[in-house]
């Protein structure tokens, strides 16, 4: 496939940012169960608010990162914090952070362990067309809400893509 866009010949999508609720929390699924390293994690105010923004990574400190940033730092009965958390699917407006694992057993055991987390669906092997359409790709896939409600799939690629 070519690149027939110069507007997209410089453009790198770097981060996703996760406004959270318990940034703690957040951090005990995403470094502790997941596995990724805190590359970035400030404490700063910003008007009256005191805001902590972390920054994790899986295997590249600058593709793939994702911001968690509690807005509300200092104050856990902040409103924000109270609203309800929504679980509604897979419909717009809300995206899907994608992980590939070779240890989706052992991470899949500390996720379940959490209080927070929602399960959606256990690893269950799924097939996709591989990218050429001639071939299919084996994933263990399994899905879950994370303490915020955001929609994460773990996944393990069995066969069928390049693993690396």
């Amino acid at each position: 496939m070519s690149n027939n866009n110069p507007l997209n010949s410089d453009i790198v999508f770097r981060r996703t940012t996760l406004i959270v609720r318990d940034i703690e929390e957040s951090l005990n699924l995403y470094q502790k169960c997941l596995g990724m390293e805190s590359i970035y994690d400030q404490v700063y105010t910003h008007g009256e608010k005191t805001i902590r923004l972390i920054f994790l990574k899986t295997v590249d400190e600058h593709i793939g990162v994702i911001g968690l940033v509690d807005y509300a730092y200092d104050d856990p009965n902040a409103e924000v914090k109270q609203k309800p958390v929504k679980r509604e699917g897979f419909t717009p407006q809300n995206t899907v952070l994608v992980f590939n694992t070779n240890d989706l057993d052992s991470r899949w055991d500390a996720i379940t362990k959490m209080d927070s987390i929602e399960i959606i669906q256990e690893p269950t092997l799924t097939e996709y067309p591989s990218y050429d359409g001639q071939d299919v790709i084996r994933v263990n896939v399994s899905k879950f809400y994370d303490p915020d409600g955001y929609l994460v799939e773990l996944n393990h690629i069995v066969s069928g893509m390049d693993k690396g």
